[in-house]
């Protein structure tokens, strides 16, 4: 009986131990990035808008280039089913 008890105990102060050390370690994480920021927050917003614009355009590009791709590589498949259907 004693055992139980002292296995819910200790589970509690696991659990308790544990939120506290997230709690701690966020709040030091916090803390780190504030300090060793590279920029302020309206120019890494601005980074990161540049940035996901620039992502959006390659990815509609490489879209597109695989769209351009699939279109030939069906054509070329269509061609060769023709002959083979002629012969």
């Amino acid at each position: 009986m004693e055992n139980a008890i002292r296995t819910q105990a200790s589970a509690s102060y696991d659990s308790g131990s544990l939120i506290t050390g997230l709690l701690i370690g966020g709040m030091v994480g916090f803390g780190a990035m504030l300090l060793l920021a590279p920029h302020s927050g309206r120019k890494t917003r601005d980074q990161i808008r540049q940035k996901s614009a620039e992502l959006q355009n390659r990815t509609v590009d490489t879209f597109d280039d695989l769209v351009v791709l699939s279109h030939f590589d069906h054509r070329k498949i269509l061609s060769g089913t023709r002959g083979k259907a002629e012969k």
